[in-house]
């Protein structure tokens, strides 16, 4: 079978990329259980969604960058600073990528892009994030990115069948090199 080259690029989201970001977290929702939301799908309507987009494109203390492949959505990473000024310098990341295009590099582009970000912006000097302890593949990436576990939650999340999970706190300081 030939394998199909697909170009891959990344921006930040706007307003026009509410409803293919809806679909594409429904889409992971349904095919790991690695994140915390489940078949109930994503909770925002696309008008809400392209309102937090258009805001964030406006603010220096979040991004969401977005891999498209044509006007699909196959990677996302969110980061999001505290307006309390005492925890303002932390970005909190969630990111996730499709299925289909695990291990091919999207997941290092999209941090490496935050960690660039964070650098320029400066005013986030702590990057950090939860994963789960069983999602060997998404640990190993963060540790390769410099995030550093930090702790342990027990039984921080759970399956759909009730199963208890532990989570990872990792941590990465940026620094201004």
């Amino acid at each position: 079978m030939a394998q199909v080259e697909k170009e891959i690029f990344f921006e930040e989201a706007e307003g026009s990329h509410a409803a293919a970001f809806i679909e594409f977290m429904n889409q992971v929702a349904k095919e790991t259980d690695f994140l915390v939301m489940d078949e109930t799908g994503f909770q925002f309507t696309a008008e809400q969604l392209a309102s937090i987009f258009e805001q964030s494109l406006a603010s220096p203390s979040q991004l969401h960058l977005l891999a498209l492949c044509g006007d699909e959505v196959v990677g996302a990473v969110t980061v999001r600073a505290s307006k309390q000024y005492r925890i303002s310098h932390i970005g909190n990341i969630f990111i996730a990528v499709r299925k289909d295009y695990w291990g091919h590099g999207i997941g290092r582009i999209l941090l490496e892009e935050v960690i660039e970000w964070a650098r320029e912006t400066g005013l986030m000097k702590r990057l950090e994030l939860t994963v789960q302890v069983r999602n060997d593949r998404a640990v190993a990436l963060y540790q390769k990115m410099g995030f550093e576990i930090e702790g342990t939650q027990k039984w921080g999340a759970r399956t759909d069948e009730g199963e208890w999970l532990d989570l990872y706190y990792m941590g990465r300081l940026i620094d201004d090199k």
